[in-house]
């Protein structure tokens, strides 16, 4: 199957004033997403993210290495016509309103005229701005506008869909309703790209990550290996049995009390014995799983340091 994404020893510079001053923005930088994947991309500003989605949506060239979108090159018409752009920032004609602004873009993608309302109708209803179709842009909320721009991407039915920031100036209700939207487009296949600053949210919605600091790759992964920490592991239990507080603590072991169970965090060497000991003393193990990091806590250990502002 082809790569939706493919970015392979990227590199660009941008050169700075008339002394030609280089800025590098992109130093041989290779990932990979697959179809059907959810990818974040992460890194702080100034990291080369906006230089690596102009990229892939032909605005900008490299100036060495290859980059490929749906296994054209990028900017390759064939490409375009599969792809969905949400950028950070809007730029909407403010007197028309949602309902001429998607016909036009519509009309664009090459939607047939027979399809045309029931698309639209159907693309409004699910970012919630039926009612509101008819309100000029200008007098949109900001979040509004943000749920508009989505619509547009989504009209081309596209198969990857390239999303810039797509909860910003969305309350925490919007932002619910367009991490909704994400499940359901990625279970009827899509490949999503995004970047985002809201970590506990693309925690929750991507298969995997990529994160780039000041032009170069730092870490790549499934979300599930970039945040199992692999030296401990969590069981929880009905009950600490007596008898068996003190050898938790020969073993390392901590235990956090909840409210109707016990959270143990122990060594990863020592998961048999202590379950085996549990089990033999009367507890019930309600599950055992290995301790996971959260994303800002890993987000923060590669490029935290660097990054102190």
């Amino acid at each position: 199957m082809t790569a939706a994404i493919e970015f392979d020893s990227v590199t660009k510079v941008y050169r700075r004033g008339l002394g030609g001053q280089e800025v590098p923005a992109l130093t041989q930088v290779s990932f990979t997403v697959n179809s059907g994947e959810v990818c974040a991309f992460l890194g702080p500003n100034g990291a080369g993210k906006t230089t690596s989605i102009s990229i892939l949506m032909g605005f900008h060239s490299a100036d060495r290495g290859q980059a490929r979108v749906l296994g054209f090159e990028p900017g390759d018409v064939r490409a375009k016509k599969h792809i969905g752009f949400v950028p950070e920032n809007f730029a909407f004609y403010k007197h028309l309103n949602a309902v001429k602004l998607l016909r036009f873009h519509a009309a664009l993608a090459g939607v047939p005229p027979g399809e045309m309302d029931a698309r639209l109708s159907d693309l409004l209803s699910k970012v919630k701005l039926t009612g509101y179709e008819r309100l000029k842009i200008g007098k949109y909320s900001r979040g509004m506008v943000q749920r508009l721009g989505i619509a547009q991407a989504m009209l081309g039915d596209p198969q990857l869909l390239i999303m810039d920031e797509p909860t910003s100036g969305l309350d925490p209700a919007g932002r619910k309703e367009v991490r909704d939207l994400i499940f359901s487009l990625k279970a009827a296949g899509k490949t999503i790209f995004l970047s985002s600053h809201i970590l506990s949210e693309v925690e929750q919605i991507c298969d995997k990550a990529i994160i780039i600091n000041r032009g170069r790759l730092v870490r790549e992964g499934t979300m599930q290996n970039l945040l199992t920490t692999g030296d401990k592991v969590e069981v929880v239990v009905d009950q600490i049995p007596p008898g068996l507080e003190t050898r938790l603590q020969e073993w390392g072991a901590t235990r956090e009390q909840l409210a109707s169970a016990v959270k143990i965090l122990l060594p990863l060497e020592w998961k048999r014995e202590v379950v085996e000991a549990l089990w033999t003393a009367g507890a019930d193990v309600m599950s055992m799983q290995p301790l996971k990091s959260s994303l800002e806590e890993l987000y923060m250990q590669v490029v935290g340091s660097e990054n102190p502002s």
